[in-house]
């Protein structure tokens, strides 16, 4: 057994939670990436490819999220 698989690490997240609140996995496997996706389009030089990148993860569609996320970048870029 692979303690890194992927598939392990939820079901261990699972146990852990046992008697809690239940944990949505594969929502936190969306967040992860998203934030990855976020990193990543941090790194990019211009404002624009910045945009492009933060349209393609679905922050574009509200201008409050693309305002905030414009915010992070311009303060990241100095």
């Amino acid at each position: 057994m692979d303690p890194n698989n992927p598939d392990i690490q939820d079901v261990i997240k699972e146990e852990k939670s046992r008697g809690k609140r239940r944990v949505d996995t594969r929502a936190l496997r969306q967040k992860e990436e998203l934030l990855k996706g976020f990193r990543e389009a941090l790194k990019l030089r211009t404002e624009r490819e910045f945009v492009e990148a933060i349209r393609e993860l679905g922050f574009a569609d509200d201008p409050v999220k693309l305002r905030e996320a414009l915010k992070i970048w311009r303060a990241s870029s100095r």
